[in-house]
């Protein structure tokens, strides 16, 4: 996989579930991502909902000590998605090197000593993961949209999955174009019909993937060569839980709750062909709270040079005792949010 080189190398605040609890945990966010029903702006929802139900522990049989959740998103750390992937990725050679199922079965039986019953369990624990579709933890692709030979311009469409650095799943999704008088730079090559981008391109993304989609559209038109027409960022997380202690609004309100579960799905879109801004969040975006009046006036006469409007929205997926809570929450904010709710898994 390849390296992110925005991810910051600091200690993530976790705790780990083990027994019942990690149970009901991957059943939980296994449903949270099918009731989703995330869209193209977003990460893939089947692939997260395999990547996570392969942490079960009904999966991998106690084979591992528990599931470690980043505190800070809600989900599994870093650690334990690079698991998965690496014990997918090797799942068909140790399988081959296990050899077969009836035989490793046999021995569990008739020889009393425990490396014959984890090597059936591994053999279980691979056949069940194998070929699995796993989400990106780290992949950008680009796609030609057309070309114009007579100004030779050419339009791309670039699509970066990966796991944030702040434990949350991002999926930007940038309409962008650049003539071949800036295409020296290698930001993206052109081969015939094709395109692909060069490191420089992919690091200046990554750069701003901690940025929400107004600002990476400011970034990247304001950093030379390319006219940008639409930024989409579309974010899984973060997931809280009752009595979670947790900032903000929104984790104020989970603080008082008993049991239950909420899940956040904000969309954030800059485009040049939006009529007009909408904000459809009840969350205030922290990056424009911590700009200063000065900053901000010549941020908003930059804004209307570019010509680019904003639209902000978030769905949500809640344990159904949370959903008329959250649903007078969203609307002393003034929105009017998607919010689905799913059992919560407590058996």
């Amino acid at each position: 996989m390849p390296t992110d080189p925005a991810r910051p190398k600091t200690i993530i605040p976790s705790v780990t579930l083990t027994g019942k609890v990690e149970s009901e945990y991957v059943r939980n966010l296994v449903a949270v991502f099918r009731e989703a029903r995330l869209n193209v702006h977003f990460p893939t929802g089947s692939a997260l909902r395999d990547h996570v139900s392969c942490m079960s522990p009904q999966v991998h049989r106690g084979l591992y000590g528990g599931l470690d959740i980043d505190r800070r998103s809600g989900l599994p750390t870093y650690k334990e998605w690079t698991r998965v992937q690496t014990d997918v990725t090797l799942a068909e050679q140790m399988l081959a090197d296990l050899g077969d199922r009836n035989r490793l079965e046999k021995r569990a039986r008739e020889r009393d000593h425990h490396i014959y019953g984890k090597q059936l369990l591994k053999h279980l624990y691979y056949s069940d993961i194998r070929g699995k579709r796993l989400a990106q933890l780290g992949d950008m692709t680009v796609a030609l949209r057309r070309v114009d030979p007579d100004t030779n311009t050419a339009w791309f469409n670039v699509v970066l999955d990966k796991l944030d650095a702040s434990g949350l799943f991002v999926r930007f999704t940038i309409d962008l174009s650049q003539t071949s008088s800036v295409w020296n730079r290698s930001l993206v090559r052109l081969d015939a019909d094709s395109a692909k981008h060069t490191e420089e391109l992919r690091t200046l993304i990554y750069r701003f993937t901690s940025l929400d989609a107004e600002f990476t559209f400011f970034k990247l038109v304001t950093f030379g060569g390319l006219t940008v027409e639409r930024v989409v960022k579309g974010t899984v997380g973060p997931m809280l839980f009752a009595g979670q202690k947790s900032t903000g609004p929104l984790g104020e309100l989970m603080a008082d709750q008993a049991h239950g579960f909420c899940a956040a799905f904000p969309l954030d879109m800059a485009a040049c062909d939006l009529a007009a801004d909408r904000d459809n969040d009840p969350l205030e975006d922290p990056m424009v709270l911590t700009m200063s009046g000065d900053a901000r006036a010549e941020y908003e006469v930059a804004r209307e040079g570019m010509g680019y409007r904003v639209f902000k929205d978030r769905k949500f997926v809640v344990s159904a005792n949370l959903k008329q809570t959250l649903r007078d929450w969203c609307d002393q904010a003034g929105t009017k949010n998607i919010i689905k709710v799913v059992r919560e898994s407590r058996k």
